[in-house]
């Protein structure tokens, strides 16, 4: 009886372990079951990344707030896809990266807002 209680664990776990390479692969998937990340990957430029198992049209916006105006705009239906945007350029203010699988909408807030120096110059002239 000792020796078949020891062996039934290792059956057990030899035989999920012979499953794994009989199981069908599964497509990408973000982390915490989010279809999309948004990640911060240097100064003012930004991840996007996507999981789009089902192959849905998909679409990555850049909007600004307070306009509405799409200031960028990407495409795919593949299973998983990302795209890289650089916002240096970009004036002070609120704006939203909108992603749309099929009939889903994910958006995400960016308040950018830079820091600005000014610096005098030592070669002052009286001024009358």
């Amino acid at each position: 009886m000792k020796t078949l209680l020891q062996t039934a664990p290792r059956v057990l776990m030899m035989a999920a372990f012979a499953g794994l390479g009989f199981a069908q692969p599964t497509l990408a998937q973000s982390p915490n079951g989010q279809p999309v990340h948004v990640d911060k990957v240097a100064d003012f430029t930004y991840l996007v990344r996507v999981s789009n198992p089902t192959q849905q049209a998909a679409k990555v916006q850049l909007v600004r707030l307070r306009d509405g105006n799409v200031l960028y705009q990407g495409n795919s239906s593949r299973p998983t896809f990302g795209e890289k945007i650089n916002v240096g350029s970009l004036p002070d203010g609120q704006y939203a990266f909108v992603v749309r699988i099929g009939n889903q909408t994910h958006r995400y807030s960016l308040d950018l807002h830079t820091t600005r120096s000014v610096a005098l110059s030592s070669g002052a002239t009286a001024m009358r």
